[in-house]
């Protein structure tokens, strides 16, 4: 009988996080374990890349086409928004305002923070703002698993040597090419109520891609930290929106917004993927897609409040922006996954609290405030909860 080679430890937890019916749930310690592994046993971002690619049954190839927004029908427009974004960046550094008086940034991500066109994205809403130099390399379609595997960041970052490091990134590993049927068991009974649906409909896959993801943003933030000319760098992530998966192209009466949304995929992202697996119902839909956003926003905060046993933050620089809440409804989306122009603006109001440290109402910024809620920004108040379609 031939004998296999022993697990090592990192084997070992990297297998549980995507094998949970076999060896059990993976846990907090499990994790804590996995990445607090030292020299060559460590987890490392190729490590993580082939989990994506295990719960997606994708191989390299598949995955470096499918992941890479600078490459097919999104690469124009992606270098074109960002040459000219690059632009201005530079324009205003030639002006001199590169001083204390100005807060320089470098943001890497997706669509939330790079739309193709129309649509007035968190960076651009940013942009406007003077007192901020804002140097892009984010794509739309750009998965997480692509931004780190590439890392052009570091390249980026080490360069400008910015104020603040934004990156968004997540949403894509999991929407388009009906990926987020993965997430979702097959013919679940659509009768069942709240907590018994979604124990029942959501797969060990999404548990795999939520520690993939804690995980790669975990590695990720240790490297900054360790870089001496980044140590003062203050990173924000974002947590998307409660969507609405639903096909209807006519959000309000933009008729360029519906001429863009019949000729593009909405519908395509939530709804049919969903469909996919058997689940018809649009209260189906929003109780899974609200379960998913809840759960990226809350590793997210995770991340942000993480203490050491000393009771000092593991990353005293990161921030987290919440956008739940922002849209207030089916009308407050551009398509199935980008808000609209305005709402973006006030996801960017969040963004500029932290950058800025500014006073919310009465309240002084405080340091401690690792978490920001977006809709704290919104005029029209918190209108969470209505997803009418």
């Amino acid at each position: 009988m031939e004998d296999y080679p022993k697990k090592t430890r990192k084997e070992e937890l990297l297998y549980k996080m995507l094998h949970p019916k076999k060896e059990g749930e993976f846990t907090e310690q499990d994790f804590l374990d996995l990445v607090h592994l030292k020299d060559k046993d460590a987890v490392t971002f190729d490590d993580l890349r082939s989990n994506i690619r295990q719960i997606y049954d994708m191989n390299e190839n598949s995955l470096l086409t499918e992941s890479n927004a600078m490459q097919g029908s999104l690469a124009w427009l992606n270098s074109k928004k960002q040459k000219l974004r690059r632009k201005k960046f530079f324009s205003r550094i030639r002006d001199g305002k590169r001083t204390k008086d100005y807060k320089t940034i470098v943001a890497e991500g997706d669509s939330w923070f790079c739309f193709p066109f129309y649509v007035k994205d968190i960076n651009e809403w940013l942009i406007d703002d003077e007192n901020i130099n804002l140097y892009s390399i984010a794509a739309a379609g750009d998965w997480l698993t692509n931004i780190i595997y590439e890392g052009k960041y570091v390249e980026e970052l080490s360069l400008v040597e910015p104020d603040v490091f934004l990156i968004s990134g997540g949403g894509n590993d999991f929407c388009g090419s009906n990926r987020l049927s993965f997430m979702i068991n097959t013919n679940i009974d659509e009768e069942l109520e709240g907590d018994e649906f979604i124990k029942v409909c959501i797969s060990d896959a999404f548990g795999a891609f939520i520690w993939t993801l804690q995980t790669q943003y975990w590695i990720l933030l240790s490297s900054l930290k360790k870089a001496e000319k980044l140590k003062e760098l203050k990173v924000i992530t974002q947590g998307y929106d409660f969507v609405i998966p639903f096909p209807k192209v006519r959000r309000g009466p933009d008729m360029i917004q519906w001429i863009i949304n019949k000729n593009t995929s909405t519908g395509d992202w939530l709804r049919t993927p969903l469909m996919l697996k058997g689940l018809m119902k649009i209260e189906s839909h929003v109780a899974v897609t609200a379960y998913f956003i809840n759960k990226v926003n809350e590793m997210f905060i995770k991340l942000a409040n993480y203490k050491e046993p000393s009771g000092e933050y593991k990353f005293p620089n990161l921030y987290h922006v919440d956008c739940r809440g922002v849209a207030g409804g089916f009308e407050g989306w551009f398509d199935e996954i980008h808000l609209k122009s305005d709402k973006f603006e006030i996801v960017a109001s969040a963004y500029k609290h932290i950058i800025f440290q500014t006073a919310l109402g009465k309240k002084p910024f405080d340091e401690k405030q690792k978490v920001v809620k977006a809709v704290w920004f919104n005029p029209e108040g918190n209108k969470a909860g209505n997803t009418k379609a």
